[in-house]
């Protein structure tokens, strides 16, 4: 599911129309609509996010705020910042980018890798 999707999913689950939400975050409805559509770019960072998390009533918590924010950052081809604060994640992305284009890895760098990434969006 990509931003968009999700975030239109957030808010029917909470049965917001999308002219009473737009009212509540403070956007315009013509633009909200092509950003659920993914015509728009997503709310770049957590501080643009945050009205839209507050209409949805999420915490900042949250796995769903968590989600939003992360799938925010990967509609605009961005490492979530989530994975970029964490050390140990960003020295074993090589790894992950050469398994991603075919080439022999060490599975047990990449089992560690995947842990990692496990450990940090459970948290």
């Amino acid at each position: 599911m990509n931003f968009g999707e999700y975030l239109k999913t957030l808010r029917l689950e909470r049965r917001l129309t999308l002219r009473t939400f737009c009212i509540e975050v403070g956007v315009e409805p013509g633009n909200y609509s092509k950003m659920e559509r993914g015509l728009l770019s997503a709310p770049k960072g957590e501080t643009k996010l945050a009205p839209y998390r507050k209409a949805l009533g999420l915490t900042e918590d949250s796995p769903e705020w968590r989600e939003l924010v992360r799938l925010s950052s990967l509609s605009r081809g961005e490492i979530p910042n989530r994975i970029l604060s964490d050390k140990e994640l960003v020295g074993k992305l090589p790894v992950l980018f050469r398994s991603l284009e075919g080439e022999a890895v060490d599975e047990k760098v990449l089992d560690e890798l995947v842990a990692a990434i496990r450990r940090e969006y459970s948290a």
